[in-house]
């Protein structure tokens, strides 16, 4: 019993040393958070979801990483406008039909990505890494149309429709980034790269981010980002663990 106790206490105060020596610079980590995205092609909305980071690093300077996202934007429309008269039994003009049309989109979008990257140490303040990825976008959207004729409380004629479309894009990316410490548990960042998104019709983007994170044990960290790749834009806020 002495020694499972003197084990765990171990353990413990090992676990304990190991989080007071993660630097915020740490490649090892999970992230999980909120996630923002505007596409320029569906009218500037706005898709919403979570976003999930993992970074490793192995040997001295290398590390390998991922990513995966999902997000969703459900918007409902609805235009009226008049339509034919409507007359009583003596020939009497009653007024006009009103035409509602309803469209109710559900756009899904899900994106995953696994890379490798090398770290540049410039200082123990200042980093900085280069990485390539590969990965898939798939986009889904769904569309039920309505329409409605109607005077007043009586509906005269109903009508629905379901469009659907799917789309997947390979993705290739390379990446570089600068990491540098304003203070011991304040971090800023930023980067360029290279998007080309493989699909029917194949895009090539220049892609640039900002972040900020910021420590508030040494293995708990609240991470902040911004990401625009010409078409696209993101924005990540998310809660860090290092380990």
């Amino acid at each position: 019993m002495k020694y499972t106790l003197l084990a765990c206490a171990l353990s413990l105060a090992s676990t304990a040393v190991m989080a007071e020596n993660t630097s915020p610079l740490s490649y090892d980590f999970v992230e999980a958070g909120y996630k923002k995205t505007e596409i320029d092609g569906l009218d500037e909305r706005s898709l919403k979801g979570y976003g999930f980071n993992f970074s490793k690093q192995f040997a001295e300077n290398w590390y390998v990483t991922g990513h995966y996202s999902i997000l969703n934007d459900d918007v409902t429309a609805t235009n009226e406008f008049n339509g034919s008269g409507v007359y009583d039994s003596n020939d009497n003009y009653l007024g006009d039909t009103v035409i509602a049309y309803t469209f109710d989109y559900d756009i899904d979008m899900t994106r995953y990505e696994i890379g490798l990257g090398y770290i540049y140490s410039l200082s123990d303040r200042t980093k900085v890494d280069f990485s390539a990825k590969i990965g898939q976008l798939k986009r889904e959207i769904d569309l039920n149309v309505k329409e409605v004729v109607s005077y007043q409380d009586q509906v005269f004629n109903s009508f629905s429709e379901n469009h659907s479309n799917s789309e997947t894009a390979d993705i290739l990316s390379a990446n570089a980034q600068i990491r540098h410490l304003l203070t011991d548990s304040f971090e800023i960042n930023a980067g360029v790269g290279y998007e080309r998104l493989h699909d029917e019709e194949s895009e090539n983007n220049a892609a640039f981010h900002l972040g900020a994170n910021y420590a508030f044990t040494p293995a708990w960290l609240i991470s902040a980002s911004y990401r625009d790749a010409n078409d696209y834009s993101d924005l990540a806020l998310s809660v860090r663990y290092n380990f």
